[in-house]
């Protein structure tokens, strides 16, 4: 009996162990996309000084590349068959091309002086970075549900993700505005390119350093799924069953709403702060985008519970409205410290809404399972990757829609009142709109109560069948 006790406590320890190694992923990713969503519009409107239309139908045409190769790399990853299976070689290939990448994203060729090359630099750079970084993130998601099947299992990792989420927006949000003294180039100071492109320095180390940990101690690819890559359906048929999937196009409302919202945050506050707050200190700007994160994640342990009690669905649809109220509350503040003050409660619905969205999307994935036999995860995050990609050309078009109809169709500092009443529009007014479209979508989401009771019960059942068939 002592033996026994003995080795469960030892394959407990490296159960643990392997799911913080896993969770720590999440800091190098979180990292690069949040840091590339914080400061890739910034470099380029407000220290390259490219035209906002330019931009905006750069993200358009970047967007069209989405549409092909986010669904694609899902559906390679689902039929890929290696001694080291089908996640792991994808994640380990693109960990360094990424590092590389965050430091290019900041190197545009700026002393060719012309706005036509460095529009042209950006596009290739959007491409590659979008291509790597796809490869790795949602083979790293596919894999959570793969892993992780039990409810339990899925919440206790959760839970150490989100934590790890918290501490890489500590990295994205403040680390950038330590180094760069001027990061919506207010001044116009000639060292803030060199600041930028160390930033981007900083950042590919950490993506190196915590992927590697992760795909290192972290990995388990689970041998039930192992014949899975034989069964995955052709291309055709694998997006004819996905868009077929009621519960899924249902989840797809929300969850696009969600990544407008969580796009924008990052991406417009910077210029919120400095010309409708007025703060000169680029730390104080972090701070605001940290302190929304700090609440989501305090958060956490009541829509947990909540999510018990009343399902995923209901925590999503609160955290969205209690979000989208914020942010309109926030549009009306007259200075630092009650905005400041505002996004904290804020942050209690952005938390709710974080949380909701990837448990929902392992459920989608469970039911698909039971109805098609295959795990096909990596079809569902590359339609989710092209989503998030998507949220970011209508944020950009909607951006420059608002901004070429002021004197901001190129940059200039210290605006007038119609730039303040269109970064007001953009941050209060119009995320309110999207998450309340997000909150009524999630409405009609399928799974819930006895319909995902009879789910865990079929699950279980073909994944004891998958077992005997190994």
């Amino acid at each position: 009996m002592n033996d026994m006790n003995s080795k469960n406590e030892v394959k407990s320890r490296k159960d643990s162990r392997m799911k913080l190694a896993y969770s720590l992923a999440e800091v190098g990713d979180n990292v690069a996309y949040q840091s590339f969503s914080f400061l890739i519009f910034l470099f380029y409107f407000t220290v390259i000084k490219l035209p906002i239309l330019w931009i905006s139908l750069t993200f358009i045409f970047w967007s069209i590349w989405n549409s092909i190769n986010d669904p694609l790399i899902g559906y390679l990853s689902d039929r890929t068959r290696t001694k080291w299976g089908r996640r792991t070689p994808w994640m380990v290939g693109a960990i360094i091309p990424l590092a590389i990448i965050m430091i290019l994203l900041f190197t545009p060729p700026i002393y060719a002086n012309s706005d036509v090359v460095n529009l042209i630099y950006l596009l290739i750079i959007l491409i590659i970075f979008d291509t790597v970084y796809t490869a790795f993130n949602l083979n790293y998601n596919a894999i959570f549900s793969e892993m992780f099947v039990s409810v339990k299992e899925r919440s206790e990792v959760g839970r150490t993700r989100v934590m790890f989420v918290l501490i890489s927006l500590i990295f994205a949000f403040i680390m950038p505005t330590f180094i760069i003294e001027d990061i919506t180039n207010q001044f116009g100071y000639p060292y803030t390119l060199d600041q930028y492109q160390l930033t981007g320095i900083i950042i590919a180390i950490i993506v190196i350093v915590f992927l590697f940990i992760a795909v290192k101690w972290g990995l388990r690819e689970p041998k039930i799924f192992v014949k899975d890559a034989e069964t995955a359906p052709s291309f055709i048929n694998t997006m004819k069953f996905t868009f077929k999937n009621k519960s899924f196009l249902v989840f797809l409302i929300p969850g696009l709403t969600y990544w407008i919202c969580a796009n924008l945050l990052p991406t417009l506050i910077p210029l919120f702060e400095t010309y409708v707050h007025k703060v000169v200190d680029s730390e104080l700007i972090g701070l605001v985008l940290l302190a929304a994160f700090i609440t989501a994640f305090i958060a956490i342990p009541f829509w947990e519970k909540l999510r018990k009690k009343k399902g995923a669905r209901i925590v999503g649809m609160l955290g969205m409205i209690i979000w989208g109220f914020g942010m309109l509350i926030y549009m009306l503040t007259p200075d630092y410290v009650v905005g400041l003050i505002v996004m904290i409660f804020t942050g209690v619905g952005l938390g709710g809404t974080i949380y909701f969205y990837d448990q929902c999307l392992a459920e989608i994935i469970d039911e698909d399972e039971i109805k098609h036999g295959t795990r096909r995860s990596g079809i569902y995050y590359g339609i989710i990757n092209f989503l998030i990609r998507l949220s970011a050309v209508i944020n950009f078009s909607i951006i420059g829609l608002v901004f070429s109809g002021t004197e901001w169709s190129t940059y200039t500092p210290n605006p007038g009142a119609d730039v303040i009443a269109g970064l007001q529009f953009l941050i209060g007014i119009f995320p309110c709109i999207v998450l309340l479209i997000g909150a009524i979508g999630l409405y009609f989401y399928p799974i819930k109560g006895k319909q995902l009771a009879e789910n865990r019960i079929k699950l279980t059942k073909l994944h004891e069948e998958k077992l005997k068939n190994l």
